[in-house]
């Protein structure tokens, strides 16, 4: 007998959710809907099991979708364990690629003096064995996404790139709308003098902090202070000295190298967190630094590689269907920890 083919209705009831669910999640509208990523990979996985795909992307697949997708990284990230940074990227890319019948090549090439991975070498592209591909890291290479861009080569950036004179496909997060409503939740405890500690390295991730962070102090009318964009050999306890004397009762650092050292020089003064000072880390990691949670912000990393597949399929099968080619997903935050009531 011919097998009965699986309903959305079947994934649903696999997945305990409703089918309202399902249709978000297996159409890339999910994330904008705020499903949690662990209801999306139920979903998914069920979806696999019962080997389910909506009926217009099964005429898709069986006309057009390419079988092999490529994933390029600007530098080495290939993850050794689950809290790698990367890790759930990856796993994003690898879990969307299932839902959509497609295999994945990694591709690495030997870096170039700055340490970046170029794409082209000897004037060849090295992406060409596939169809189409997803690029990240932190260091790109903008020469290479321009030229690539201008070939029409089907790629998608994880993360929010700009390319001048170039218009490129991407999918980050909306760091600018989290940071923020990290100060808007600040403000409400009554913090109103601020310091900020951003990364010397500026690619559009950290400006779409600063500029939100920056943007929100103007909403309330309350003075932006000068950032430090430092290495974290660059800081110094002249900096914190000078930023608790101006009053300061909320920092917001960019990374976790540059959290450290703020770490080590609030313990050596004696300042307590978050009895004297709350601190936000506007990027999500586990490191353990001290004996407190760190509040920080939540970069929605597997649902961005997910949606990067989407995305790339599409462009894909679909190369000149009207839909949204540079994509900013909501990310979430905690306050939890290193936050606390202004004590001014």
């Amino acid at each position: 007998m011919k097998r009965t083919a699986s309903r959305q209705a079947d994934v649903a009831k696999a997945a305990g959710v409703s089918q309202s669910t399902v249709s978000m999640v297996m159409n890339g509208t999910a994330d904008l809907g705020r499903i949690s990523a662990g209801t999306q990979r139920r979903v998914l996985d069920a979806a696999r099991r019962l080997q389910y795909a909506p009926a217009g992307q099964r005429r898709a697949v069986a006309r057009t979708t390419p079988h092999l997708l490529g994933v390029h990284t600007f530098e080495p990230i290939f993850p050794t364990s689950s809290r790698d940074y990367y890790f759930e990227f990856l796993r994003g890319i690898e879990e969307q690629a299932a839902a959509e019948g497609c295999n994945l090549v990694l591709f690495t090439a030997a870096p170039d003096e700055s340490g970046v991975r170029r794409i082209f070498a000897d004037d060849t592209n090295g992406l060409r064995q596939a169809a189409g591909s997803l690029l990240l890291g932190h260091h790109a290479d903008r020469e290479d996404l321009a030229r690539l861009a201008y070939e029409g080569y089907p790629f998608v950036y994880v993360g929010h790139r700009e390319v001048p004179g170039a218009s490129i496909s991407y999918v980050g997060g909306d760091y600018r709308a989290a940071t923020g409503e990290i100060v808007d939740d600040l403000v409400a405890l009554g913090h109103r003098t601020f310091a900020y500690l951003g990364e010397q390295s500026r690619d559009e991730p950290q400006e779409d902090r600063w500029t939100g962070f920056a943007g929100a102090l103007e909403r309330y009318d309350l003075p932006v202070p000068s950032p430090v964009f430092e290495p974290p050999s660059g800081l110094t306890t002249g900096w914190l000295d000078r930023a608790l004397a101006a009053g300061t009762t909320a920092i917001l650092v960019e990374s976790v190298n540059l959290l450290r050292v703020l770490a080590a020089m609030l313990n050596l003064r004696g300042v307590s967190v978050p009895g004297d000072l709350s601190v936000v880390l506007l990027v999500d990691d586990e490191t353990e630094i001290g004996s407190l949670p760190w509040a920080m912000l939540r970069v929605p990393r597997n649902a961005m590689g997910r949606r990067a597949v989407r995305l790339l399929t599409s462009m894909l099968t679909e190369p000149d269907g009207d839909y949204e080619r540079q994509i900013l997903l909501p990310c979430e935050h905690t306050l939890e920890g290193t936050v606390g009531p202004s004590p001014r």
